[in-house]
């Protein structure tokens, strides 16, 4: 996107040595620099694209809750959900899976929920790019079925209506309460 935006550099780098005064017309001058090089990043609508280069179980909860409260069609215009498609499809392994993040060995919860993504997304149990639907499927059935992923995978399935509450594991309130210093607390956990 730089070179979409003929970004060059205009203004220098400021060096500061050890022991040197950092003066207003220094930070003065970096601060411009920075902000020319992210307006340079900025793409023409406003935002600044860019990808979430690692984890691969963000975007199919996304996709979930825009299902189940109704905002998918408002939120991912067809535009949005091919591109999500064909991210989905980009990040799939050769063996049907995804994993946790884009280099990871596949995993039941990644896999489970990018197969739901793709299905709600309007991918048949068939379709999706090189048969991406029924190779995750086929990856599923091969490591016991659905009913192995995580946790938080059988959160969102029960979500979906997929699987009964009581096949999720629950999460006493307790825990979102615990002061910050447990080691327990949900909050400190996710951290």
């Amino acid at each position: 996107i730089m070179r979409e935006n003929n970004f060059k550099e205009r203004i220098g780098k400021v060096k500061i040595e050890d022991e040197e005064e950092i003066t207003y017309e220094k930070t003065s001058i970096t601060l411009k620099r920075a902000a020319h090089y992210l307006s340079a990043l900025q793409a023409t609508d406003g935002h600044w694209p860019a990808q979430i280069a690692g984890p691969l179980f963000l975007t199919s909860p996304f996709v979930i809750c825009m299902y189940v409260t109704g905002y998918l069609d408002s939120i991912f215009p067809k535009v949005y959900r091919k591109e999500i498609l064909r991210y989905t499809y980009y990040h799939q392994n050769e063996d049907g899976g995804w994993g946790l993040h884009i280099e990871g060995h596949s995993t039941m919860f990644s896999t489970v929920l990018n197969y739901i993504c793709m299905r709600i997304l309007g991918e048949g149990p068939n379709g999706g790019h090189n048969n991406a639907c029924s190779k995750a499927r086929k990856w599923i059935h091969d490591h016991g079925g659905a009913t192995y992923i995580p946790s938080w995978g059988k959160f969102w399935l029960s979500i979906l209506g997929v699987v009964d509450w009581c096949g999720s594991n629950p999460l006493p309130p307790e825990f979102w309460i615990l002061p910050t210093f447990s080691p327990v607390k949900c909050g400190v956990m996710v951290d």
